[in-house]
């Protein structure tokens, strides 16, 4: 492993997600809880303009996210990587073969932001984005502040094609 004199990822002020989230016009956040945003997700449960909804799993996060939408809500998931390979099976059952709308933020659980994630000592950070790949999900890192922009590429994505679109959050939240 590579190690760094500066991170390789740094956490993202969790003011701007949100920013970006309300641009977007989401309106309900499923969430289950993720130690890497927990900074987002307070700001998130304290905020009038979300409806904030914990979910026990994932599964049940994605299809939560399922019928808000059917009922034209404008929903988002944050979540945790070991989340996608634990709800794989309901990804490909509901926000592919379904075509739901399904933004996803991914916190790197376990993630060292010193070394690349293709680097970290834990499978579940080196894999998230295979496994997304090998099931034909687009994903978008959010290392800094300088790919803020991905949300709204990940959200266009899931509208546009119909389907699953994943942030990969780097780094805890700020």
């Amino acid at each position: 492993m590579t190690s760094q004199a500066e991170p390789i990822a740094t956490g993202v002020p969790a003011q701007a997600i949100v920013a970006e989230i309300k641009k977007l016009g989401v309106d309900h956040v499923v969430c289950i809880p993720d130690s890497y945003q927990k900074t987002l997700i307070a700001l998130i449960r304290d905020d009038p303009a979300f409806r904030f909804m914990i979910a026990c799993t994932e599964d049940e996060a994605i299809g939560i996210n399922a019928g808000l939408y059917m009922g034209g809500k404008n929903p988002m998931l944050v979540i945790q990587n070991n989340g996608i390979f634990a709800s794989i099976n309901t990804i490909k059952a509901i926000a592919l073969d379904a075509k739901i709308p399904t933004l996803m933020l991914v916190g790197q659980f376990q993630r060292d932001p010193m070394i690349a994630m293709e680097e970290n000592r834990s499978r579940a950070v080196r894999m998230v984005e295979p496994t997304l790949d090998t099931w034909g999900v687009p994903s978008y890192r959010l290392e800094g502040s300088q790919d803020i922009g991905n949300i709204e590429k990940a959200y266009r994505t899931a509208h546009e094609t119909m389907g699953p679109a994943a942030v990969i959050v780097g780094a805890p939240t700020t």
